[in-house]
């Protein structure tokens, strides 16, 4: 596995800081690319629908599943890029903010 390694001006005696493996960072740039690009698709799909629930109530139910699949897939995304808050989101008492 390639890996790359830079030098770090701010260690002492010239010591080589190792980066993460080239490799695992492409293909976790490319997911991560391809998640928000999935989101961008749903949220588009999600700004068409809205104005037409109005006129066509049978959407309604195909809105708020299209809602809450960007809501998991927001809440997934987040968690891998700041676990630290996904942890305390986890621990902390939940409220439900949808009103039926």
């Amino acid at each position: 596995m390639k890996t790359s390694c830079m030098k770090d001006g701010g260690l002492r005696n010239g010591a080589i800081k190792i980066g993460r493996p080239t490799v695992v960072r492409d293909e976790f740039e490319d997911v991560l690319v391809a998640e928000l690009e999935a989101l961008r698709k749903s949220e588009k799909a999600l700004e068409e629908m809205y104005p037409r629930l109005k006129s066509k109530p049978q959407l309604r139910v195909a809105f708020l599943r299209q809602l809450a699949d960007v809501q998991r897939r927001t809440e997934r995304l987040d968690a891998v890029l700041n676990p630290v808050g996904a942890m305390q989101l986890a621990s902390a008492p939940t409220q439900s903010s949808v009103a039926w």
